[in-house]
């Protein structure tokens, strides 16, 4: 008994002494608390001082934290990349892609915007013959929706084919992106047409359907995007041919440890491999983007693994003003910053930069935390997006349209192409109806319009007949568009801008895609090509009112 005494008074001292120094502690709080009561004043300013330390230490903590403190030198990016041209990679076979775009239930007019932009123009094109090559299907990832947007997310899916809803609760971490490779791996799929008959016998079919039958291939590229990037997918598809189809890790680089999240992509055999590991199982929390560079660290045969970086042609919409922005960039500027480096920057143009760091950031239209301001007001809508071009577009400096400008002759060109019904300059043979005879036109199924067998004659109807010749339509802006295209493109038709992140508004998007892409490839598409072919019957198997058990039974559904 007395031993255990003697074990225990050492914690009843302890205890005793903790009761002791609480007391004290309530003490002199009540008496700071008096303190305070008595002297309002000062008790305000001690406040005030303790909100400024805590804001202060917020943000030195969050500038410690923080990877991007300086704007990314893109120039010294650009010109140290070397420089991609389709001819190099034109004999290569092309490559079918899966994109997979992170999204949630409530941005129905951003998937819309996608559909109406960049997702219709999946097909990459022959450089020459301009023939469709590679398939690229664009599917857009979410999680579980919500109850208040199940059914619109069903008729969604039901309308366009291109939602994948994963079985899991919507989250931004790697464990929604997991999911989505894990689904890749298996339903990662293009269609391809086989024919039914010896190639020869084709053209006896009546129709399509009758002619092939439609299998399916898994893709060579499964990449993962963010709903706020646009993607030039004819630039990644001959980006990815050029790459090696197995044990590849493509995108921009960051630092180099990982690729940013806003678009990058895995080789077939690495997908298969994040979707059975084991490891990577247990290693989900965390940033995505981070921690899928670690799943490839994970991999037993990591020096195989071939990271494939796109730094120079990946950046931000040139109003974001984060690091990572600039204008919209394309190959002819790119050799101009190259010239540049080559014979010298003049010291006037080099302080008029910001000096030696500075001048490597440079950028005609964006800058650093700065919101972006047109260089003057008053501007066109095409102005208005040559300004966001880097370098400054058509009409650097003055800023105005010249006589060389064929947009300022738009005014006069609808008298030439616009017709009434019976114009003898169409050269119509009237039928007993009135309407034109099937020997005057035919239908032209590629292009979906009319077309007649006549030229068109002007006025002088007579004159014209006898030379037979044809008045020209007017002014050829598709043609126009197409060569300063290739003017900028140093007369190559890919080899620029492979994605735009950071586009934050859906007005953003149609910038990108005219400044990119132009109208007239835009107003071209027929059809919606990110619609895919149903391998199976519809995705909505339930309900539409059994809006639970919609989500649980199709969530592992192909399309």
């Amino acid at each position: 008994m007395e031993r255990v005494s003697q074990r225990q008074s050492p914690l009843r001292s302890l205890s005793t002494q903790l009761l002791l120094d609480g007391k004290r502690v309530l003490n002199r709080t009540k008496y700071f608390s008096r303190w305070l009561s008595n002297n309002p004043r000062l008790s305000l300013v001690y406040l005030l001082l303790f909100v400024i330390f805590a804001t202060s230490m917020g943000f030195l903590i969050k500038f410690t934290l923080d990877p991007d403190k300086r704007r990314m030198p893109w120039r010294t990016e650009c010109i140290t990349q070397p420089t991609f041209y389709n001819a190099n990679v034109d004999h290569l076979a092309p490559v079918d892609l899966l994109v997979g775009v992170m999204t949630v239930d409530k941005n129905f007019e951003r998937r819309q915007v996608i559909r109406q932009t960049y997702a219709t123009l999946t097909r990459s094109l022959h450089n020459v013959t301009q023939r469709p090559l590679g398939n690229t299907q664009v599917k857009f990832i979410l999680g579980r929706p919500l109850p208040q947007y199940a059914e619109r997310i069903a008729l969604e899916m039901e309308m366009f084919n291109d939602i994948v809803v994963l079985d899991i609760k919507e989250t931004m971490s790697s464990y929604k992106t997991l999911n989505f490779f894990r689904w890749a791996a298996e339903h990662a799929q293009v269609p391809v047409l086989v024919p039914q008959l010896p190639y020869g016998d084709l053209s006896k079919q009546s129709s399509l359907n009758d002619a092939y039958d439609i299998r399916w291939k898994l893709v060579d590229y499964v990449l993962k995007a963010d709903d706020d990037t646009f993607i030039m997918l004819d630039e990644l598809e001959r980006r990815l041919r050029a790459t090696p189809r197995t044990m590849t890790h493509w995108g921009y680089r960051v630092r180099g440890t990982f690729m940013a999240g806003e678009l990058y992509g895995f080789s077939m055999d690495l997908v298969r491999y994040i979707a059975s590991s084991p490891r990577v199982a247990r290693h989900w929390h965390g940033k995505e983007d981070v921690r899928t560079y670690e799943w490839i660290k994970m991999h037993p045969n990591l020096s195989q693994v071939h990271f494939s970086e796109e730094q120079c042609w990946i950046y931000d919409h040139p109003r974001s003003w984060t690091p990572y922005a600039h204008g919209f960039l394309f190959p002819n500027h790119v050799e101009e910053i190259r010239r540049e480096v080559k014979n010298g920057i003049p010291p006037v143009v080099f302080a008029a930069r910001g000096g030696r760091y500075n001048a490597d950031t440079y950028s005609t239209t964006s800058r650093w935390k700065v919101p972006y301001h047109a260089p003057r007001g008053g501007l066109t809508v095409e102005e208005t997006i040559e300004a966001l071009v880097e370098g400054g577009g058509r009409w650097s400096g003055a800023w105005v349209r010249t006589s060389h400008d064929t947009d300022s002759q738009k005014t006069d060109v609808r008298q030439k192409v616009v017709f009434d019904s019976g114009d003898v300059r169409l050269g119509l043979e009237q039928g007993h109806d009135g309407r034109p005879s099937n020997e005057t036109l035919f239908f032209e199924p590629e292009i979906g319009l009319p077309v007649y067998h006549q030229a068109i004659q002007s006025d002088q109807t007579q004159v014209r007949s006898k030379a037979k010749q044809a008045v020209p339509f007017g002014i050829n802006y598709a043609a126009e568009a197409e060569a300063r295209k290739r003017a900028r493109y140093l007369d190559y038709r890919v080899g620029g801008t492979v994605a735009v992140h950071y586009v934050k508004k859906n007005e953003w998007f149609w910038e990108t895609a005219l400044a990119l892409v132009g109208q007239h490839r835009i107003w071209n598409q027929s059809s919606n090509v990110a619609s895919q072919w149903r391998d199976g019957s519809s995705p909505l198997v339930q309900p539409v009112s059994s809006k639970e058990s919609f989500i649980r039974t199709d969530a592992r559904l192909q399309n």
